[in-house]
């Protein structure tokens, strides 16, 4: 599990290391489970070239569905019975092998997708059951060679299955289920004829957290392979597929991946290759030819140039925003590359490896300048000890990066990567990047498809990593369907104090369709766009997932294979059975210190629509000092109700989204409704302006200093500004406003003895909270500076904004 940190030059400053930022997040899916849900597919995989009856079990799919699949190949519909579609498959001979993504289409829009796995070798299914389970070598379910075998592996179950083998045959026993969404994490432990243990694997390189043996039978005889999940645990999604079989695989792949559209050589090592083996790769996946191969593995496409490691070391150099793919060959090797720079720019330097799940690297990234000083360093913490080890693949974050700004004596950047746990081969590869720029931002989708109602809305969540860039963030979207609108998407900026610490990390963007959209279904991406100190947007493409599946149990993190193309399809669907409406207005300005209530109401547009039983207030941020009240469990009947929004004076100032949302049934389907977007602006409640001029005054003389003021509709109350840090001999009055003029002028006084010369003084305003009745509640906001000069008659030099002042 890697980082990013965000390195501060004197003194260092680590940031938050991405896994652990999305640690809370990544533990469970969102909690809205949007209908029509596809729940088992059966089997998970066929031979290419046979007939497969196929099952589809899931919520929501009664009446008139469409099967959507690239499996090569012919369906057939068999039957249907409530929420189970039986169909004919018949794969096409010449199916490429490879997992293919299956979804279902309903009147109430998308499933989340399946993958289908294609294989070349025969299949059969385990013959497991509760009269006659096959958990032990006496009771073991014999194979015939070669197969592939559809099971499931129940919470405390251990299947084993029987080989006859001959004296030097060797064998591969590879199991697939991580890599096809599966949550059981696969132990696999091969006994001899005695019942001795041969072999075991928990965990084979390159596979995503499956399970791999390959094994040569030292004397004839009939073995036994077992079965079984690391945790003995109870999961929703338990199925696999159990390879036994003359099967052809590599474990490493260089380089991990290359520019999109073109063609490139990448060369297969290790696994039950007696050499390296060159495979020409036009796509996103790496396959070996020829029948019996394992799972193509993927291999990463970019839109930036790349290139290989230099073979000499003395020619190693980054160029910016170009690819590098490297690799660390042997034990405690270290590459370094030298990069120049100029004092003052900003760079992100990036790496990949864990995240692509083809390489075992836990990268150690490390920067220096010219004389070998450290400037920064990511990924260097040890390894976490997880219950499970789930798919690094799966994982959107993973890899360290470092981000700086360099210091005015550095030209030059030594930048090395390294294995933290000092080990190296053919499978510790990595991508390494530099790139010119302020700190950014990763963000990822949490859902997998979005379906929206007509004349409805649906809630879309976002999770936010931040790589040193710590202001607000909106998601905008790109490709809806006709008929849809967007509204929210932000997040707020990132604040810290004693009481009111924030991670603000999270996001809803609320899409909503007219009641005239036509059902239809579109690609759809979406970007985060914030804005960098020196004003230039930052703009990231939001990354998605094919598969997203729970993974039961205690710190375990949710299971992600990602969609390289980064997009989701967004499936205008058929209107809800019921809405949520929101009452007391969607664009809320709330003062700091007072409260708003949130009024809602639930109408039904459909006859026996078992009422919703909680409403819940989402994507409130995480700040001590900022409460959503109200009751979420109705009574039977009720069809409206209230939160109440609190605030205090600590509540920072932001701008984010809220969403009511409620679980619903209809003919027997769960439908998850949400309201349209509430907009929320906490403000404060007046704001003064310094004069954006110095202050000139002789001494013995009168003088005015002149501000701006402004204030909130509903803010009230008396604000009393007066002037302070005044150099000795120099009086001001303090000034009450009551109502909202733009400009105020307080009346000043500067004596004879003034020393001249130019001083940083300040406005201070004060005032009491409105809306609070008889409680004197201070609310006082932060004081704000002006220059002030004292002028003698001679010319004064102004120091440039924001240096110290001139000691008179």
């Amino acid at each position: 599990m890697h980082g990013s940190q965000r390195a501060k030059v004197r003194p260092q400053a680590p940031l938050c290391r991405l896994a652990e930022s999305l640690a809370l997040a990544a533990l469970a899916l969102p909690l809205a489970v949007a209908s029509p849900t596809l729940t088992k597919v059966t089997p998970p995989g066929g031979q290419r070239g046979s007939a497969v009856r196929l099952a589809l079990e899931g919520n929501g799919l009664q009446g008139k569905i469409r099967v959507h699949s690239s499996i090569p190949g012919a369906l057939t519909e068999l039957s249907a019975a409530g929420s189970s579609r039986q169909y004919l498959l018949e794969i096409a001979p010449d199916a490429p092998p490879g997992a293919y993504p299956l979804a279902v289409q309903t009147r109430d829009g998308l499933t989340n997708a399946w993958l289908f796995r294609v294989s070349d070798l025969p299949e059969t299914n385990e013959t497991d059951s509760r009269r006659a389970p096959n958990d032990r070598r006496e009771r073991a379910q014999a194979l015939q060679l070669p197969t592939v075998v559809n099971g499931t592996l129940r919470e405390a179950d251990r299947d084993v299955y029987s080989v006859p083998l001959r004296a030097g045959q060797r064998i591969v026993f590879e199991v697939e289920a991580r890599r096809l969404g599966s949550a059981i994490d696969p132990v696999l432990a091969l006994r001899d004829p005695d019942g001795r243990l041969a072999a075991r694997n928990d965990d084979a390189p390159g596979i995503g957290g499956d399970a791999r043996l390959v094994f040569a039978a030292p004397a004839d005889g009939t073995y036994f392979v077992e079965l079984h999940d690391a945790r003995f645990s109870k999961q929703r999604l338990n199925f696999y597929r159990l390879v036994v079989g003359p099967v052809e695989f590599g474990e490493a792949i260089f380089p991990l991946g290359w520019t999109s559209g073109e063609a490139v050589q990448v060369e297969v090592s290790g696994g039950t290759l007696d050499a390296p083996r060159a495979v020409t790769v036009t796509g996103d996946r790496v396959a070996l030819p020829g029948p019996g191969a394992s799972l193509p593995v993927p291999f990463l496409r970019g839109e930036a140039p790349e290139a290989l490691e230099p073979a000499r070391r003395a020619q190693r150099r980054l160029s910016e925003g170009t690819v590098v793919n490297g690799r660390i060959e042997k034990p405690d090797e270290i590459d370094r590359y030298r990069l120049k720079v100029r004092a003052g720019e900003e760079w992100m330097i990036e790496t990949q490896g864990a995240i692509l799940g083809t390489s075992q690297l836990y990268t150690l990234l490390t920067i220096r300048d010219q004389d070998g000083r450290k400037l920064g360093s990511a990924g260097d913490q040890p390894p976490e000890e997880l219950l499970s080890n789930i798919s690094t693949r799966a994982e959107t974050f993973g890899d360290p990066a470092l981000g700086l700004r360099v210091p005015d004596d550095v030209t030059e950047l030594e930048v090395s990567v390294q294995d933290l746990l000092g080990r190296g081969g053919p499978g510790y590869g990595y991508r390494l990047v530099a790139r010119r720029q302020p700190p950014d931002f990763i963000v990822r989708l949490d859902d997998t498809r979005i379906n929206v109602p007509q004349e409805g809305s649906a809630s879309v969540q976002f999770t936010l990593d931040r790589r040193g860039y710590l202001g607000p963030v909106r998601i905008v979207a790109e490709g809806l369907p006709a008929g849809v609108s967007a509204e929210g998407g932000h997040v707020p900026a990132e604040f810290g104090g004693m009481t009111t610490q924030r991670n603000a990390r999270n996001g809803r963007l609320i899409l909503t369709a007219s009641a005239d959209a036509e059902p239809s279904t579109a690609t759809v991406s979406f970007y985060a766009e914030g804005r960098a100190e020196n004003g230039a947007i930052v703009r990231r493409r939001v990354l998605t997932s094919r598969i997203v599946t729970a993974v039961a149990g205690t710190k375990q993190r949710a299971l992600r294979i990602p969609n390289p193309q980064a997009t989701i399809e967004a499936t205008v669907a058929a209107p809800a059975p019921a809405s949520l409406e929101v009452q007391s207005g969607r664009a809320i300005r709330l003062i700091q210190g007072l409260s708003h209530d949130i009024r809602w109401a639930y109408r039904t547009r459909e006859p026996a629509v078992e009422a919703v039983s909680a409403v819940n207030l989402a994507n409130a941020p995480a700040v001590a000092n900022l409460r959503i009240l109200g009751d979420a469990k109705i009574k039977p009947g009720d069809t409206s109700g209230v939160f109440e929004m609190n605030t205090t004076m600590g509540t920072p100032a932001m701008r984010f989204d809220l969403v009511l949302e409620a679980r619903v049934r209809h003919a027997g389907v769960a439908h998850t409704i949400a309201s349209p977007a509430i907009a929320v602006d906490i403000v404060q409640g007046y704001a003064v302006e310094a004069p954006s001029q110095p202050v000139i005054a002789p001494p013995g003389s009168d003088f005015a200093i002149e501000g701006g003021f402004s204030r909130e509709p509903e803010f009230d109350s008396e604000v009393v500004v007066e002037a302070a840090n005044l150099p000795v001999g120099v009086t001001c009055q303090a000034r009450t406003i009551p109502d909202s003029p733009d400009a105020f002028s307080l009346p000043c006084r500067a004596d004879a003895s003034v020393a001249p010369g130019e001083y940083r003084a300040e406005l201070a305003p004060r005032s009491i909270l409105a809306g609070r009745g008889k409680e004197a509640v201070p609310y006082n906001i932060p004081a704000v500076e002006f220059v002030l000069v004292i002028a003698d008659g001679h010319t004064i030099a102004l120091n440039p904004p924001g240096s110290r002042r001139r000691s008179p």
